[in-house]
């Protein structure tokens, strides 16, 4: 009896460790990928970081091209229902920021070559009569570096080039232009 109470106790505190050891590991994981909401003051903020691209023209575009610009950048497919709720909002926005300067759209198309092909990612914009900024991650570089796990994922980067915010999953179109207002916003700062 007191031998199966003492097994009892052990696997017990052996339980206890390996959850806390499990929830620490979680912890560390979660808060190396936060991106504070705004950085200021003192406050860490994280570069973005660059990336080459080719666009529909077959053009290569680097994010570093628009340093001095407020860029929001999206990550998508064309076969991922949320992507394509957000393309409307997205697509009305750039129009309107790109055209005054204030910020650039650019629409990073998750090209596999296999479930999404330039092709199929092409036709699906020229069917819907989107105008926006699309690049091809053919090889998943930039969404690597990102550290993108799921889409559609968003990234607001300010003038300096520094990563402001992101949001993983549909944005509405209210969220989306309070985004992209509280980003310039902080430029004017």
């Amino acid at each position: 009896m007191k031998i199966d109470r003492k097994i009892a106790t052990l696997l017990m505190v052996a339980v206890l460790v390996v959850a806390f050891a499990v929830l620490y590991y979680g912890y560390q994981q979660l808060s190396s990928q936060y991106v504070p909401e705004s950085a200021g003051g003192n406050e860490t903020r994280q570069e973005a970081p660059d990336f080459t691209l080719v666009n529909s023209a077959g053009e290569a575009v680097s994010l570093s091209d628009f340093r001095g610009q407020a860029v929001i950048l999206n990550f998508w497919a064309s076969w991922c229902p949320p992507c394509k709720s957000e393309m409307p909002y997205f697509d009305a926005l750039s129009d309107e920021y790109e055209a005054s300067g204030e910020a650039v759209f650019l629409m990073i198309n998750l090209t596999d070559g296999g479930q999404e092909t330039i092709e199929s990612a092409s036709q699906y914009l020229d069917e819907s009569g989107y105008t926006l900024n699309v690049l091809f991650d053919t090889e998943g570089d930039a969404a690597d570096k990102y550290g993108v796990s799921s889409i559609p994922t968003t990234f607001m980067i300010d003038k300096d080039g520094f990563i402001r915010n992101m949001s993983v999953g549909a944005v509405s179109e209210s969220a989306l232009a309070m985004e992209v207002t509280k980003l310039l916003t902080m430029q004017e700062e």
